[in-house]
C-alpha cells in the first residue's frame, strides 16, 4: 500500500492540483442569479418638458451570471436609465418599460433576467423657472440664558432660481436649507448650507448659502419680597434705629443666568447711618446685586429711619 502511494508522487501531487483547479473552476462559472435594489435615472430630451413625479424610484433587477462576477456585485455598480425621447411634447402621464438593454453592469458576461416593476409612470409637466426665497432651517434652542435674534439673521444669497415642473413649483414660494442645529449654542455664528430642493427641481446657480445665526444673551424681570434691612453703624456709636418697613420688596433686572440662580439670602439690603443726626430721615437703601443685574428702572428702594442717639 505505501509503495502504492510513493510510486509516481508527483505525476499524482500534479493530479491532484489539476483535480482543485478544475473544481474551483467549474464552481466559478457556475451561474447564478441574484437580485439588487437599484435607483431609477429617467431623463427627457424635450427641453420644454419636466418631470412632475414618478411611480417609483427605485428598480429591483434579476441578474444572472458566474458566480464569481455576482458574488461582490454591489448595488452602486448597477444603473438603471431611461430617456423619454424629444417626440414627447403633451404634459400629462407617460407609461413605458425598461429594457435590459437600459441596465448597465460592469460586465458583458452579466445578464438581466427580469426588473420590477414591469411597467413605469411617470407624470409630464411644463418646464418653468422661478425664483425662490431661502430661509434657514433651524433645530433646537440655544444654551439656557440665551435666544436667537431672529430679525437679525443674515443669508447670502436670500433667494436663487431655480426651474422644474410647472405644478411643483406653482406651490413653493421658498427653500429651506439643511438643518442647522442650534442646541447648546451660546455664542453666534456662520455656517455654510445646502439648499435642499424637491424632486426634479433643480437650481440655476450653486445650491450653497451663507448663513449668519445670531445668538444673543436673554435678559429678564425678578420680584424679590421681604429681603431684611440691615443698619451699618459707626463702632462704638450707640443709638437706637427704628426703620419702616423693616423689609423691603424691589424689582431687578439682569441676565436670566444671573436671575436664575440669584437668592433672596445672597442679596444684602442695608442703611448706613454713620452720618445722620437725630430724628426722622427717609433714608435710601443700599442693595448690593451681582454684576449685570440691577433694580429696574433704577429707582431707590426709600425707608423712613427714626434714629435716637443716647
Amino acid at each position: 500500500m505505501i509503495q502504492w502511494l510513493t510510486r509516481d508522487w508527483s505525476l499524482k501531487l500534479i493530479s491532484l492540483v489539476l483535480a482543485v483547479g478544475l473544481w474551483y473552476y467549474a464552481v466559478g462559472e457556475e451561474s447564478i442569479e441574484v437580485t439588487r435594489t437599484v435607483p431609477l435615472e429617467i431623463k427627457i430630451k424635450n427641453p420644454q418638458m419636466s418631470i412632475l413625479k414618478t411611480s417609483v424610484r427605485m428598480v429591483r433587477v434579476t441578474l444572472q451570471a458566474p458566480r464569481a462576477l455576482l458574488s461582490n456585485l454591489a448595488s452602486q455598480e448597477i444603473v438603471a436609465s431611461h430617456e423619454i425621447s424629444n417626440d414627447v411634447k403633451v404634459v400629462g402621464d407617460y407609461s413605458f418599460r425598461l429594457e435590459s438593454g437600459e441596465v448597465r453592469v460592469s460586465s458583458p458576461q452579466i445578464r438581466v433576467v427580469k426588473m420590477e416593476p414591469e411597467v413605469i409612470r411617470v407624470t409630464l409637466d411644463e418646464l418653468i423657472a422661478q425664483k425662490l426665497e431661502i430661509k434657514p432651517n433651524l433645530m433646537g434652542e440655544p444654551a439656557f440664558g440665551y435666544k436667537l435674534a431672529q430679525d437679525e439673521i443674515q443669508l447670502d444669497p436670500n433667494a436663487i432660481m431655480v426651474e422644474g415642473p410647472k405644478g411643483a413649483l406653482g406651490k413653493l414660494d421658498s427653500v429651506k436649507t439643511e438643518v442647522i442645529d442650534l442646541v447648546g449654542r451660546s455664542r453666534s455664528f456662520r455656517r455654510t448650507a445646502e439648499l435642499v430642493l424637491p424632486a426634479n427641481v433643480k437650481p440655476l446657480s450653486e445650491a450653497l448659502v451663507d448663513v449668519y445665526i445670531p445668538i444673543k444673551e436673554e435678559f429678564d424681570e425678578k420680584r424679590f419680597e421681604n429681603i431684611p434691612v440691615k443698619i451699618l453703624k459707626t463702632q462704638g456709636e450707640d443709638a437706637r434705629v427704628e426703620i419702616t418697613p423693616p423689609a423691603v420688596s424691589f424689582m431687578v433686572k439682569g441676565s436670566r443666568r444671573q436671575l436664575e440662580k440669584l437668592a433672596p439670602e445672597k442679596i444684602l439690603a442695608f442703611l448706613d447711618i454713620s452720618s445722620l443726626a437725630s430724628g426722622e430721615h427717609d433714608v435710601p437703601v443700599e442693595i448690593h446685586l451681582p454684576e449685570d443685574v440691577s433694580l429696574k428702572d433704577d429707582v431707590p428702594v426709600i425707608v423712613k429711619v427714626n434714629l435716637k442717639k443716647s
